[in-house]
């Protein structure tokens, strides 16, 4: 993917820009996991506040996100930041490691209390779950959702109702304890990270909790690590030096914030704020909500059009993908289609206004779009560490038999038997059903020590090496 500073939302909002700053002194080289925690706080701000309608139901502001990446790469230390931030900005957070499903949604307890007599007599009461009202839980392991077993599948599917709209039906999480029904409604926003565990793609193509989520994957390679190092190494002993907007600032918009949503909520309720904040339920505050959510944000003609753009974007990404996994990674388009919509609302409330844009579409499709090619790239063409010997030599044959159907050329004062490179690969492409991205990646994986390569203007042609030949 692109560095945080190309896109265009990056660069349009300093205080965006100056949190990803930020997040990159404590977490090096990890500019997108800071965009999408920056949307991952900001969803929770908003949390209470904003329903977004479609049609007959709605969505809710929150973000969630899925971080895959190998260990000792910054992905613990990240949530320290953002921690600290939601900390800052009044907002509750937690961490879950394991447990039993009492964590997660709540149980009953049993306490002693004086009665009315003065005797004490024993009470049955409800405890909250982890999952239960608004937050931000970190699951610093997310591995312990992807090894198969009774308990973990359970954890999955509450993690699943978690994220489905607050306010619907589908969000109440219920738990069946010795003839008593347990509910818990969440608002609660989930932040996953991971190193690759074995068998991670095959989860990710069968389960629903990837659907709801934003699914960042990356590689590191020992030079990134190396890079990384170099750059932490000559941190020390250093202040870091002033951003182009300070920690405090950051911390400030996130508050005004929340008052601009909570005021406006008020304001087209007709609620006073000792009413919403002491005498209202949270039941009667969510009526509230979803009573003025149309008139809450509203869309203008430019964001009707640019939807058609959004949808033909992310379709391109199927083209060519191999029939094994294309319906399955068509199963995430609505899911980018909903984001799509979330984070152009997002994009509305940093640019101070209830209206939502075009504009802000796109900015919103540029970045998920490349989170989208990000994934599928990921789920075609991950390399297993380690393959076997076998598996190396079909490699090898199958990027032969695209580079003979290629006809040889003669380059000047370099010899004969070149063939264009580009040809290679989308020759390639078409023998094994796969996207242009995808074809680029497994070259480099398989068959770049197998060839010389050799540029003729702008053209790069590529030549079976001799001990190859």
């Amino acid at each position: 993917m692109r560095k945080a500073t190309e896109y265009a939302a990056v660069n349009k909002y300093p205080f965006f820009k100056g949190y990803v700053q930020e997040f990159g002194k404590v977490s090096i080289d990890n500019d997108i996991p800071a965009m999408l925690s920056f949307f991952f706080i900001q969803g929770q701000i908003a949390a209470p506040y904003v329903r977004i309608p479609w049609d007959a139901t709605h969505l809710d502001p929150r973000v969630h996100a899925f971080w895959i990446q190998p260990s000792r790469t910054g992905k613990s230390i990240a949530w320290e930041f953002v921690g600290d931030v939601l900390n800052d900005c009044g907002l509750a957070s937690d961490a879950y490691t394991s447990g039993s499903d009492a964590g997660l949604i709540g149980g009953v307890t049993s306490e002693w209390v004086e009665g009315e007599d003065g005797k004490k007599e024993q009470v049955t009461v409800e405890t909250q779950g982890m999952l239960g009202g608004q937050k931000a839980l970190n699951f610093d392991e997310g591995s312990i959702i992807l090894n198969p077993g009774k308990h973990s599948q359970e954890t999955v599917l509450y993690l699943q109702s978690a994220c489905n709209p607050i306010g619907s039906n589908s969000n109440i999480l219920v738990k069946h304890l010795s003839g008593r029904r347990i509910e818990t409604e969440s608002l609660a926003s989930l932040w996953i990270t991971t190193y690759p565990p074995k068998g991670v793609k095959e989860y990710v193509l069968t389960k629903g909790i990837f659907q709801r989520v934003l699914l960042y994957w990356s590689h590191w390679d020992m030079d990134r690590r190396q890079k990384v190092s170099q750059v932490r190494m000559n941190r020390s002993y250093r202040k870091a030096k002033d951003g182009i907007v300070s920690y405090d600032e950051i911390v400030d918009y996130f508050k005004s914030l929340e008052k601009r949503l909570r005021d406006r909520v008020l304001a087209l309720t007709e609620t006073t704020y000792t009413e919403w904040t002491n005498e209202m339920t949270r039941e009667e505050q969510e009526d509230a909500v979803q009573s003025v959510m149309y008139e809450m944000f509203t869309a203008d003609e430019s964001y009707y059009a640019a939807t058609y753009d959004v949808v033909e974007d992310f379709y391109s990404l199927l083209e060519g993908l191999n029939f094994a996994i294309a319906d399955v990674v068509a199963s995430f388009v609505p899911a980018m289609e909903n984001y799509s919509v979330i984070l152009a609302t997002h994009i509305a409330m940093m640019d101070d206004t209830w209206v939502v844009t075009g504009d802000h579409l796109d900015m919103a499709k540029d970045i998920l779009y490349d989170l989208f090619k990000n994934l599928i790239q990921w789920l075609e063409g991950e390399v297993e560490v380690g393959a076997k010997k076998m598996e190396k030599e079909n490699h090898r044959k199958d990027w032969l038999e695209a580079y003979n159907n290629i006809s040889p050329v003669e380059l000047d004062k370099r010899g004969e038997g070149w063939r264009k490179k580009s040809a290679v690969l989308k020759q390639f492409q078409a023998n094994h059903h796969i996207t242009r991205p995808t074809a680029f990646k497994k070259f480099n994986d398989w068959a770049a020590h197998l060839f010389d390569a050799a540029k003729d203007g702008a053209t790069v042609y590529i030549r079976l090496k001799e001990v190859d030949a």
